[in-house]
């Protein structure tokens, strides 16, 4: 693909979000490239948590390395659809090796209220990579920073990944 295409994709898809039958939104914010800022609000459906994987894939099949901010919104948004368990089993397996060679390191922001309890999920574990959850999205962004790119030499502009969490919050909150 031509250099000049590739703006236009990553545009087209920094701006498509991810509709749901109107129950939970998902807006993936790729400006911040190789942070993936994806922000989630409302109750998922099996039908949205397809579409999130397919969105992975894509990432996934760029063969570059990248890191992922994922923001939920809401406690709803943390809540899993009945019977995506096993879809998301195989998912992992299916692309477990491609996210432990593509993926930096994952930081999850949940809602304070959540934290006690989604901080011991052992997400590591799940995915293989440095991960952690956070109350707070600056608290995430320190250890994006520290824990993931700085080791590779590579940097964010603080200002611009806030900016693009801001909007990324209110594309999901126009829908929510």
């Amino acid at each position: 693909m031509p250099a000049a295409h590739v703006p236009l994709l990553r545009l087209r898809t920094r701006l498509r979000p991810v509709f749901s039958k109107e129950l939970s939104m998902i807006h993936h914010e790729l400006s911040q490239w190789p942070l993936v800022i994806s922000v989630s609000a409302g109750l998922q459906t099996i039908e949205g948590m397809r579409a999130f994987t397919d969105d992975w894939n894509r990432w996934l099949d760029r063969g570059e390395p990248f890191a992922s901010l994922r923001v939920f919104a809401d406690a709803d948004a943390l809540v899993h659809p009945e019977g995506s368990a096993q879809s998301a089993k195989q998912w992992l397996q299916e692309r477990g090796a491609d996210i432990r060679r593509h993926m930096m390191g994952m930081a999850s922001v949940v809602p304070a209220d959540q934290y006690e309890k989604m901080r011991k999920m052992n997400v590591e574990k799940l995915f293989g990579v440095p991960a952690s959850t956070f109350a707070d999205a600056d608290d995430a962004l320190v250890w994006i920073g520290e824990r993931v790119m700085e080791p590779r030499g590579l940097r964010f502009d603080l200002a611009a990944v806030r900016a693009a969490i801001r909007s990324a919050r209110a594309a999901v909150a126009v829908v929510s």
